[in-house]
């Protein structure tokens, strides 16, 4: 088994890889499984190669797992980690992990399935402990209402509000959101206190704010102006928002994800996430 750097080339293969895979987690508790188009799995993964660390597991020309991680600033985040089938229970899972593993940092994060019994033992004799779940919502808003004004981006604004709900900088991954979705700052008596990302198809997220009243605000107001159903993502640690997501109507799935967290991070509060990939 050799591990070596991913590439671009891989990406068939290793969107083949974690169809098999998740489904091989999903399937057996009667749960549909995620599939994302290939075009979305691989413009992820793309970012990721640029932007992370991206390692395969290859044997005999046959890629057997995949691992990718990013790093802003202090803090560092698994984003993905997967092996075939056919491949598990022989110690790959750990070696890609230590692949991907950067000494350097302060605090570390990843979002798994809650469903994932040996994964999330891995991630936690590594000090990556669930903290709160990653809850899904979706449907249509009912009765949301406008909370805050849409204003014209200012210099900074984005990178405060990265600050106060993430707690390190984003701008690296705005630039590829910013191709993907529309963007929105809210602002509160004129000042900006907030953002929001709204896909077509209707995802929604990130959604960050200064203070949870205001991500929970930003995130009513993104639901007020919904053309139709929509679906967002968010740790549970956000009350705020998990409020407005149920206030509004919206559905909460039967498989929630799970945020780990070394003891140095905390969990969000003022936070819808982007995705399990990106936070």
């Amino acid at each position: 088994m050799e591990l070596r750097p991913t590439t671009a080339a891989d990406l068939p293969a290793l969107h083949a890889l974690f169809l098999d895979s998740i489904g091989g987690v999903f399937g057996p508790h009667g749960f549909d499984s995620p599939a994302p188009p290939f075009d979305v799995f691989a413009g992820q993964q793309r970012h990721l190669l640029a932007t992370g660390t991206c390692v395969v597991a290859e044997d005999a020309g046959t890629i057997a797992g995949f691992a990718s991680a990013w790093a802003r600033e202090d803090d560092w985040f698994l984003a993905s980690l997967f092996v075939a089938p056919s491949s598990q229970g022989g110690g790959l899972g750990p070696a890609l992990l230590d692949a991907v593993w950067s000494d350097g940092a302060l605090r570390r994060r990843t979002i798994t399935d809650a469903i994932q019994p040996v994964s999330n033992a891995l991630y936690g004799r590594r000090g990556l402990i669930p903290v709160t779940p990653v809850l899904a919502f979706s449907g249509l808003p009912v009765g949301a209402h406008e909370r805050l004004q849409e204003l014209e981006e200012e210099p900074g604004a984005l990178a405060a509000i990265d600050a106060a709900a993430y707690g390190f900088d984003r701008s690296i991954d705005h630039e590829y959101w910013a191709q993907l979705a529309s963007r929105v700052v809210w602002a509160r008596a004129g000042e900006p206190v907030a953002y929001s990302y709204a896909f077509a198809g209707g995802a929604l997220g990130p959604v960050a704010g200064l203070t949870s009243a205001d991500a929970a605000d930003a995130l009513e107001s993104t639901l007020a102006v919904a053309a139709g159903v929509v679906n967002v993502r968010m740790p549970g640690s956000a009350r705020a928002l998990v409020a407005v997501a149920l206030r509004c109507r919206l559905r909460l799935s039967a498989t929630p994800g799970l945020l780990l967290c070394s003891d140095e991070a905390d969990p969000p509060s003022a936070l819808a996430i982007g995705s399990f990939t990106l936070l």
